[in-house]
């Protein structure tokens, strides 16, 4: 593994788009947290942007 700066991020898999909670090293290797790829075997994932906008509404959250 990388060494260096770890960031926590999300990230998809390039192949199938399935999203894991992710580290991010200060060299761009991105890896799922507990587990060695995606499921669908790749190992190749991008960061997803936040862009602001909550999946559940705040007034849905109880």
């Amino acid at each position: 593994m990388p060494n260096g700066e770890i960031e926590r991020t999300l990230a998809a898999c390039r192949t199938c788009d399935s999203v894991y909670a992710s580290r991010k090293w200060s060299d761009g290797t991105i890896q799922p947290i507990g587990r060695p790829g995606c499921q669908c075997g790749s190992t190749q994932f991008r960061t997803i942007k936040n862009t602001g906008t909550p999946v559940i509404p705040e007034k849905k959250i109880k």
